[in-house]
């Protein structure tokens, strides 16, 4: 898959699940929260095969699993949809993996890398601001509020940057992090190779150069 439909794809999945946190967020958390539950007895099921089916030495530790995820669900009925949210957070950084893969191209943009981050972010907590501001229902599961505009404005950010990539672009090869801090001038480390390179004789334990004269 090309750098051009990659980005578009994940940025439409931003969008969807951004949009759907914030115009059915009941729903949605029910959603997850069944998603969450069927996994859990699975895993329970699961373990419990294993370590009947298994030798006595591995059987213990698939029982101390088994009996680790009853205590999970148990945690889940004492304080509802916690861990659900929990569950729902962890899917949602697949959503911001799009804006993270819009943000990555458009620090490739030396013109206008600093005009477009700077944007979806100050986007971002405007439209927060505006949601929680006048519409009072947004305010009762805020944390799916605040999930679901993050998610939907970078989902929009990256199809955007997905227009714009050019037929037969390339990914950036440096992780968005990297380019991050080096777009901030902070120093990084890259692989084998120190960020400061040592040995000068301004530093410590730097050698001076012996074409120049004492």
């Amino acid at each position: 898959m090309d750098a051009k439909l990659s980005c578009l794809l994940k940025g439409l999945i931003g969008v969807i699940f951004g949009g759907l946190a914030l115009v059915v967020p009941g729903p949605v958390l029910a959603f997850f929260t069944g998603i969450f539950w069927v996994l859990l007895v699975t895993g329970i099921v699961f373990c419990v095969l294993i370590a009947i089916t298994s030798v006595a030495e591995e059987s213990f530790f698939w029982f101390l699993c088994s009996a680790g995820l009853v205590v999970v669900g148990i945690i889940e009925m004492l304080f509802p949809n916690f861990l659900s949210l929990i569950f729902i957070l962890a899917v949602a950084v697949l959503a911001f993996y799009a804006g993270y893969s819009g943000i990555s191209f458009a620090l490739t943009r030396p013109r206008s890398k600093y005009y477009l981050v700077a944007g979806v972010i100050v986007s971002s907590v405007i439209l927060l601001y505006l949601f929680i501001r006048f519409v009072p229902a947004m305010s009762e599961i805020i944390i799916m509020t605040v999930v679901g505009t993050f998610s939907f404005v970078l989902g929009l950010f990256a199809i955007f940057m997905g227009l714009t990539i050019k037929e037969g672009e390339v990914a950036p090869l440096l992780p968005p992090h990297v380019l991050i801090l080096k777009t901030c001038g902070i120093p990084v480390k890259s692989a084998g190779k120190e960020a400061h390179s040592a040995g000068t004789p301004d530093q410590p334990g730097g050698q001076p150069d012996e074409k120049t004269p004492r």
